[in-house]
């Protein structure tokens, strides 16, 4: 315990000092630190909540309005130091007359520093995608909140970031080191190389999973996928396998090739067999499933 008190201790201190430069270098107009953030808060983002953002202001498509995004999950994020409103009322009108929804069903912003303590204007979405004010609008003081529930070897991961990214001082480390981490492939998620004469295909989705062997205590964040493998030629089916994965990620009858993240895990779990009903031991840990259907 004391160890996690520790890193803890040194996060918070960290979280600290990023607040207070973002905020005094604002004031006096030097934004270009937010811009240099973004692929740190990804990553930060992604071990505490189990995300797999990546950084959407790279090579690529362009994404006016959000700088991060998780195309498993379908959610983007616009990382600003600014707070009002107007801010999130005008992100929202650019989101949708660019379409984004089409690509991210989930809109969420992460304010580097303090957000306002409440937002009740009405924020029109057209229910084109998911965005609630209330929770989904992030700073860092909801981040310094959720490090006493995570684990000691999220929060080990957490203190690795910051001294590898960070090392020496805090906001002085060059931008060409920041942006070209060394480390970043370690955060990717893990794509199989895919067996020539196995096809993978969705038979069951949303799978109910329990932390209990007597299957009462449902897990809220996570269901299972059950998938069909089956070896080629002759289309013979070579078992039934069940991974956890977020609500929503899977289709029916869909193939897929298995990409597990590396920011998210389910522990020991439990589920009823869609078609005898029987309890099933599902594993004792294993990664999120999160893509890719082919």
């Amino acid at each position: 315990m004391l160890v996690q008190e520790d890193i803890q201790k040194k996060i918070c201190d960290f979280l600290a000092i990023l607040q207070y430069s973002v905020e005094y270098r604002g004031a006096i107009g030097l934004l270009d630190q937010n811009f240099i953030l973004q692929s740190f808060i990804a990553k930060f983002l992604n071990i505490i909540y189990g995300y797999d953002l990546i950084n959407l202001d790279g090579d690529g498509p362009k994404y006016p309005a959000i700088d991060l995004g998780d195309p498993y999950r379908k959610v983007a994020f616009q990382v600003t130091a600014t707070k009002t409103p107007k801010k999130i009322e005008e992100t929202i009108e650019i989101f949708i007359r660019q379409k984004q929804y089409e690509n991210f069903s989930h809109l969420k912003f992460f304010i580097l520093g303090r957000k306002q303590n409440k937002y009740s204007q009405v924020f029109n979405t057209y229910n084109l995608f998911e965005f609630n004010p209330q929770r989904d609008i992030l700073d860092i003081k909801d981040i310094v909140r959720k490090l006493p529930s995570l684990s000691l070897e999220k929060l080990q991961r957490l203190s690795y970031l910051i001294d590898s990214d960070f090392s020496g001082t805090v906001i002085f480390k060059p931008t060409y080191q920041i942006l070209h981490d060394p480390h970043h492939q370690d955060s990717l998620p893990i794509e199989e190389v895919k067996p020539d004469n196995v096809v993978r295909t969705v038979r069951w989705v949303d799978v109910p999973l329990y932390s209990d062997p007597g299957c009462q205590q449902r897990r809220p964040d996570r269901t299972g996928v059950i998938l069909d493998n089956r070896q080629h030629p002759g289309n013979v089916l070579a078992g039934y396998t069940i991974h956890p994965t977020s609500p929503n990620l899977f289709k029916e009858g869909a193939q897929v090739i298995c990409v597990y993240s590396r920011n998210s895990a389910c522990d020991e779990s439990w589920y009823r067999n869609p078609e005898t009903h029987e309890i099933t031991y599902a594993w004792t840990e294993s990664r999120e499933l999160i893509g890719r259907m082919v």
